[in-house]
Parts: C-alpha cells; structure tokens; sequence
C-alpha cells in the first residue's frame, strides 16, 4: 500500500512539473519568435489577439503571387473607412463587422461593399444612412466579438451586421497566437501537446483529442458537433448578439461563400451554410445566405485571379444586397425616403 501510495504522489509531483517547464517552455518560445516589430499590427491580449494601427498606411500582398500588393490605409480607430464625425440627428448608422471579405482585401478601400453600399444609399436618396466598413482581415469570430463591443460605443449604430466567412471558427494567422489562447481548452498543456505529436508522427490522423486550438485548412471538421472551434464561434455570436440586444439595435448574419470554391453543385462548404443558418434560427435572429443569390455563377470571375478574395464586381454585388437588405430594415429609413 505504502509502494502504491508513493508510485501515485511521484507520478502526480512528475506530472506537475513536467506541466509546469512545459507551460514556461511555450511561453519562452513564444515570446522569442514573436517579431519586434508588428508593422501596422498591435498586438492584443487573447482573445483578440491584434489589431490594426490607427492612422496607419501601408501594403499588403496577394494571397496567390505575393508579387503582387496593394494599398491600404486605417483611420483613427484601425478601421479600413473613412474618419466620421460625432453622430449627427437624423443619422442612420449600419456597422458591418467581419474579416478580410469586409475589409477589402486586395480591392482598392473605396471597392469593398461597406463603401460601395454606403455610395449607392446616398446616390438612391438615402444619404442620412451610413456603412462603418468593420472587417479587420484575418479575424475570427472570437475577435469581431471584441471589435464589436469596443466600437459600439464609438460610432453608435444603429443595426449591426456580421459578415461570416467559412474559416470565421479558425484561429487567426497573421500575428503568433498567445499559448493561453491555443491552450485555452486543454486542463493539460503538456498532454494536449502529447496527444497532438502522436496523432501526428505515431497514427497519422486524429486518435486523441487534444484540445488545442490550431489552425486546419480543414474547414468542415472545425463545424462538427463536438468542435471546440464551432462552440467558440457559435459562443461568440451570442455574444455579439446579446450586446446588439443591450444596445436596442439589430443584429443581422450574412454568409459569405468562398470565391475561390466553385458555386455550382460541387461547392464545398454547404455544410457550414446550413449550420451556421441553424444557429442563427436558434438564436432568433436573420441570416442572409450570399451563395443562393450566387449559385451556378463563375466563382472565377468574381475574385481576384492573384489573390482568391472577392474581387470589385463581386463587392458591388454584396453592395447591392447589403442595401436592399438595410432599405427593408425598420427604422433605418425615413418616410421621406420610401
């Protein structure tokens, strides 16, 4: 008994430390690869990780050819819009959250929708209603939650909208990810590691469940029912919701397809359509699929051939269901105006 007794309080005194240098090994690796310099990234605590500079200019580049850039500035908030005033009488805001889909990514500032929305209310007769461009690429959903509470106080909207991109349940990429937030779920950090290397050099596929939160271009398995990834995000639209609901204004969902899947019958991606379009009835509030409106149509023409976002004509097109969709929303336009 007294053998056993000791068997089990050295394994739990080893266990403890192997927890401990292992937890201190991450951080020190972390903090070593973490650049000195962020260009016009801010780094965050987790969950959101970083934002963008305020008042920052600067490139980035294509997805596809890197070779290929293009301009971007922020205004004094780190958004991808122009400066606006205080909140005039009478006017009607509409912020629009999301990720690079939003933000514009490789299209001029003045071609992502957000823009183009707001340009064709005030050409239709409707210039008393605003579109605040939102997005911050490589944002997830977990991020925009924290975006979104930080500027519904600065620009006080009057209806928010969430645009949801298929890898919004992935960790974001372009900054190192903070190991409490990758290990958020795992009680071990040291096993969860353990799980994942024999998953990956002894089994070659899935075996253990490692709770870590890293990024997979498998964006189908990170929408199963048990994955921590759609929990986080379904957790976060709630949240988003709920702040909208403190706030008396709107919240919409709007579903973005991947422009670099075909739209035809052998897109990839239906089934995070169909959750995240079921999560929303459960939450009770509108979702707006864009690949309905889109089915059968040439995905290449509609996305930037060096890159694979969204190209112009396609922002015009999300522009243009964006507006219809604020000119059918109560309150948001004014009788004189109908």
């Amino acid at each position: 008994m007294l053998r056993l007794l000791v068997l089990v309080l050295t394994t739990i005194v080893a266990s403890a430390c192997a927890e401990v240098a292992f937890r201190w090994h991450v951080w020190r690796r972390f903090e070593l690869k973490f650049p000195p310099w962020t260009d016009n990234l801010v780094r965050l605590p987790a969950p959101q990780v970083f934002e963008l500079k305020p008042n920052a200019t600067g490139v980035f580049p294509g997805g596809v050819d890197p070779t290929r850039t293009f301009p971007y500035r922020t205004n004094a908030h780190g958004l991808r819009d122009r400066d606006r005033s205080g909140k005039k009488l009478g006017t009607k805001r509409v912020l629009v959250i999301g990720d690079s889909y939003t933000w514009g990514y490789a299209v001029a500032e003045e071609e992502a929708y957000p823009q183009v929305a707001e340009r064709l209310l005030k050409e239709r007769g409707h210039p008393d209603i605003e579109v605040i461009n939102g997005g911050v690429p490589d944002y997830n959903s977990r991020q925009e939650r924290q975006l979104l509470e930080r500027l519904l106080p600065v620009y006080e909207p009057d209806a928010v909208v969430l645009s949801y991109v298929m890898n919004d349940a992935e960790p974001s990429t372009a900054l190192p990810t903070p190991p409490d937030e990758t290990y958020r779920h795992a009680n071990s950090w040291f096993l969860a590691e353990l799980a994942e290397v024999a998953n990956r050099h002894l089994f070659k596929r899935r075996v253990f469940e490692t709770n870590k939160d890293t990024v997979s271009g498998a964006y189908l398995e990170g929408f199963a029912s048990s994955s921590s990834k759609w929990k986080d995000s379904k957790q976060a639209m709630r949240e988003m919701r709920d702040l909208c609901a403190a706030a008396r204004i709107p919240f919409v969902v709007v579903i973005l397809p991947d422009f670099t899947q075909d739209f035809g019958d052998r897109y990839g991606f239906q089934p995070i359509h169909d959750a995240v379009a079921s999560w929303g009835r459960e939450l009770n509030v509108p979702v707006h699929d864009l690949l309905i409106p889109l089915r059968g149509e040439d995905h290449q023409s509609l996305s930037v051939p060096w890159d694979g976002h969204p190209n112009a004509e396609a922002h015009r097109r999300l522009a243009e269901f964006l507006v219809g969709r604020i000119l059918e929303a109560p309150g948001l336009s004014t009788d004189r105006h109908r």
